[in-house]
């Protein structure tokens, strides 16, 4: 036991600790008190503000929003892409991932885009709006005007009461409905709508042949938001679309597969690489054109942010709001133009260094023919012109292309031509040509492997 005196001794050494600390908290205290009444308001609304901040964040973190009716605007519908998937959504079978868990940041994310995982069977998935909230302000305040009602009026329950959705109810949908709304109905047939009507995946009753009026009001307005649903429904990545599946929609919400990262990520590949993407881009374009069947799908706006590549290498189209279709056997049976039935020709325009496609819908939609997604392909990813100054990546897909590349295939002339189509039909020969050298150059690894490839060719 410790002397009467190293205990007093102890005991007032603790003593004094106290003593200053008391001294330390009452300065501190002195000083906030004497802090101007600004900094005062603004250290207290800091304060706040921190713990509003951590507190979404925890939140966000916390709570899965995908089956919450507010986040997946449920109660716009039937203005809205439909309610498949509600179920799995509602029952907690699919949650966000990544930075997509974080609320906040939907500030940034303007394009909705969000990553999330089906618990079911782990597969990553792809959950989009499809466009700006204020585009859906506008998409609204459209369907108010056209049932004569003021800015910020119950679209769901006055849809089917606008001038069109009532002509919709009397006659059903028709080619006057939708025409020109969007890329996909630049020229609409009543073959086209019947496929659209086949492939729907969005009824009210999944199980029936049925479609009732309110299907075809929802067909219409997913038309005025964004086309991308009908398209990926009515051509499906089952039949061999070169689109990411279609897993469904729950209100203003899509969801689709993961398909791989942007294109632009794989910018500064190995040659060998980028040339098989090529190749693989080139066999999109020609799918889209569909040679011999009735409808043909036109890239009108294609850059490094429309297709991506997954681990396996496989490129996949995901953006597909602004594809044109065009309906051949209309064109040959009702002959909208005396040269209907020769081939179209897109026109080159250096756009002042940019990327862009020059085309015209009305050519597009007269002609059953059309060398059109060839040179959107070379154009706009695999050329010299195919810049992207935004991303910092220049000279196309095909850049710093090696000379076994020019000397043994061609290639710099073979893309020059798919570009500038310098004689009638000339793309269309040279895209054989293109595609066949992409095809071998995906497997050279140097000058040898490129000159016993082309003399193995002949």
């Amino acid at each position: 036991m410790l002397p009467n005196s190293l205990r007093n001794r102890k005991f007032g050494n603790s003593q004094s600790s106290f003593s200053n600390v008391k001294m330390v908290v009452s300065d501190t205290a002195n000083k906030i008190k004497r802090l101007p009444l600004k900094i005062k308001c603004f250290m207290v609304f800091m304060m706040f503000a921190s713990v509003y901040v951590y507190g979404s964040l925890i939140l966000s973190l916390t709570t899965n929003h995908l089956n919450t009716d507010t986040f997946l605007e449920t109660d716009k519908c039937p203005a809205c892409f439909g309610h498949s998937i509600c179920v799995a959504l509602k029952n907690d079978r699919i949650h966000f991932t990544g930075w997509s868990k974080i609320r906040l940041l939907d500030i940034v994310n303007i394009k909705n885009v969000h990553t999330a995982q089906h618990l079911d069977n782990q597969e990553q998935i792809i959950i989009k709006k499809l466009g700006h909230n204020k585009e859906f302000e506008n998409i609204d305040e459209k369907i108010c005007k056209d049932a004569n009602r003021p800015k910020g009026c119950d679209v769901a329950r006055i849809l089917h009461i606008t001038n069109t959705g009532d002509e919709i109810r009397r006659q059903g949908l028709l080619p006057k409905h939708l025409e020109k709304i969007n890329h996909m109905f630049s020229c609409p047939t009543y073959s086209l709508i019947d496929r659209v009507l086949k492939y729907y995946k969005e009824k009210l009753t999944p199980t029936s042949n049925m479609l009732y009026t309110r299907d075809k009001l929802q067909i219409y307005a997913t038309s005025l938001i964004n086309a991308e649903p009908l398209m990926l429904q009515t051509f499906p990545a089952e039949e061999g679309w070169p689109f990411p599946k279609y897993h469904g929609a729950c209100g203003r919400y899509i969801a689709v597969s993961h398909e791989g990262e942007p294109l632009h990520n794989f910018f500064s590949e190995t040659f060998q690489k980028r040339a098989d993407i090529a190749y693989q881009i080139m066999k999109i374009a020609e799918k889209l054109n569909n040679e011999g069947n009735q409808f043909v799908l036109y890239w009108t706006d294609l850059s490094l942010e429309n297709l991506v590549v997954d681990s396996s290498g496989k490129v996949t189209v995901i953006d597909l709001e602004d594809i044109i279709v065009v309906d051949r056997e209309a064109i040959a049976r009702t002959k909208p133009r005396k040269d209907w039935d020769e081939l179209h020709q897109s026109s080159f325009d250096d756009c002042n260094g940019r990327n862009c496609l020059t085309f015209s819908p009305d050519d597009l939609c007269t002609h059953a023919n059309s060398d059109h997604n060839y040179f959107a392909a070379c154009r706009n990813i695999l050329s010299e012109y195919a810049n992207e100054p935004s991303l910092g990546l220049m000279g196309g897909l095909l850049h710093d292309m090696p000379n076994y590349a020019k000397d043994d295939w061609d290639l710099q002339h073979l893309l020059h031509e798919c570009v500038h189509g310098s004689t009638p039909g000339s793309r269309i020969k040279i895209k054989t040509q293109l595609t066949e050298a992409l095809f071998n150059l995906r497997n050279v690894k140097d000058k040898n492997d490129a000159a016993k490839g082309k003399r193995l060719h002949e």
